[in-house]
């Protein structure tokens, strides 16, 4: 529960709305960081998950990455997200190489 909580006042600025961002925002349904975190424990130590966990593993690692597959469970990223489906080292424009470089160190890559 900790991660959630500023303990060390570290100045992450303001957000969109101008207010000033401090302890993570969680949902209403939880009373506190510790209850945040003991229901979410819950969820995934449950039996649903239990019974469920390949079909995420399949949607993450498995056949339903990439493909027709992965289509078919609407488990399909931007393009930029995959492993190299950009060559990088081909942009020659600088500004085009930024701004790319930028969007997939923000956006995250799919695992390959």
């Amino acid at each position: 529960p900790e991660m959630f909580k500023n303990v060390n006042n570290i100045d992450f600025g303001v957000n969109q709305k101008g207010e000033k961002v401090h302890d993570a925002v969680l949902p209403p349904w939880a009373k506190s960081p510790e209850d945040f975190v003991e229901k979410q424990r819950e969820a995934l130590e449950s039996e649903f998950v239990s019974k469920n966990l390949h079909h995420w593993v399949d949607l993450i690692f498995g056949y339903k990455q990439r493909g027709k597959a992965a289509e078919s469970a609407c488990n399909v990223f931007y393009y930029m997200t995959y492993e190299g489906a950009v060559d990088v080292e081909g942009i020659k424009d600088p500004l085009l190489l930024k701004a790319t470089q930028d969007q997939i160190a923000c956006f995250g890559q799919t695992p390959s």
